[in-house]
């Protein structure tokens, strides 16, 4: 199978060499601290997956593995291809396409394949199961399970940690020892058994991310099959608005009264002697009432009482000091006057002061 290969590299690169290329492509992106949707990154990422999907390709027409047979039957130099699939789904997934749904899927299928094929050679006993949301569950919460989940993958994390740890000091040794067989297989069975890791914990979070992935596409197909419903939907028919006009003369009435002149409902005579009756307006003075001049007029004033004629005399007196001038009392204007500049408003009560 070693001679196929070099014979299907005879025209063309390598098999080897484009998978190591490809490989550390993935090694620069994942060590890079450029954000994953610049273009330079994406432009490797693109790359990369072009390189890894040609090395499958070739693996595949190559037949270079087989169901039958195990871990320790397969060549050294072979063993790093069973990373393909793996490798592949990393990139796949910090590609930045349109369609992130069939993105996120394939990059499922690949890590889904590549542990298929683990636990086929042996690599390792664990399969990964898809936990279904909680929503979708029906009864309590099974307790027990969680916790045995939790331990499981408590266990991994340390697996993984040992493994990189041994990956580290075996990458010295490569530099130096690269060309011995044993070295190299057990370089690559490190690299698988700490991909194997990677894998279930990132299938953990392909799940959600699908899920969510899933509700969105599904309200936007039922946003497009509903819009056409609407569109042919008919407009309700609205009944046009009736004019309006507000004139002055009814506004004035709504505001003022009923909007004529009022008629009066009783003459002088009986308004007096119903004044009278009340007690309002003495007896006598309806002996000082002068006969109206013209019809419908009088004076008013004679029909008051002596204290209301008192107060307008008074009235009439100020009136007239202030016309003459009266000193007394602009005297005790101007002092009232400096009073006040003197003594500002509120300042003598305290009952609302501590």
């Amino acid at each position: 199978m070693i001679a196929m290969a070099e014979e299907q590299g005879s025209d063309g690169p390598k098999l080897s060499e484009i998978f190591e290329r490809g490989w550390k492509i993935q090694r620069d992106v994942e060590k890079s601290d450029e954000p994953t949707g610049s273009p330079n990154l994406q432009d490797q990422v693109k790359a990369g997956m072009g390189l890894l999907e040609q090395a499958a390709h070739m693996v595949r027409e190559l037949q270079l593995f087989s169901e039958n047979e195990e871990l320790q039957e397969v060549a050294t130099c072979n063993v790093r291809y069973l990373l393909l699939p793996v490798l592949m789904s990393d990139l796949t997934m910090r590609h930045m396409g349109e369609d992130r749904l069939a993105l996120v899927q394939k990059s499922k299928d690949y890590l889904t394949e590549f542990l298929k094929v683990c636990k086929s050679y042996g690599v390792t006993s664990e399969e990964y199961k898809s936990v279904e949301s909680s929503s979708s569950k029906a009864g309590p919460t099974d307790m027990a399970a969680m916790s045995r989940q939790r331990e499981a993958t408590i266990a991994r994390f340390r697996q993984q940690k040992e493994t990189e740890q041994k990956l580290e000091a075996m990458r010295v040794t490569m530099e130096t020892r690269g060309e011995d067989d044993e070295v190299q297989r057990e370089y690559y069975t490190l690299q698988l058994e700490k991909w194997v890791h990677t894998a279930l914990r990132e299938l953990s979070s392909i799940d959600q991310e699908l899920e969510i992935l899933h509700m969105m596409a599904s309200r936007k197909q039922g946003k497009q099959d509903s819009q056409p419903q609407e569109q042919k939907k008919p407009e309700p028919h609205r009944k046009p608005l009736k004019p309006f006009i507000l004139t002055r003369d009814k506004l004035q009435a709504q505001v003022f009264g009923a909007g004529y002149p009022s008629i009066p409902t009783m003459s002088m005579d009986e308004y007096l002697q119903k004044e009278v009756q009340e007690g309002k307006i003495p007896a006598e003075a309806l002996n000082r009432v002068p006969e109206p001049a013209e019809p419908g007029s009088y004076d008013v004033r004679r029909v008051v009482p002596d204290e209301a004629a008192e107060a307008e005399r008074k009235q009439e007196e100020e009136e007239e000091k202030e016309e003459r001038d009266d000193e007394e009392r602009l005297r005790k204007q101007r002092e009232f006057d400096d009073f006040k500049d003197d003594h500002r408003r509120g300042w003598g009560n305290r009952q609302n002061m501590g």
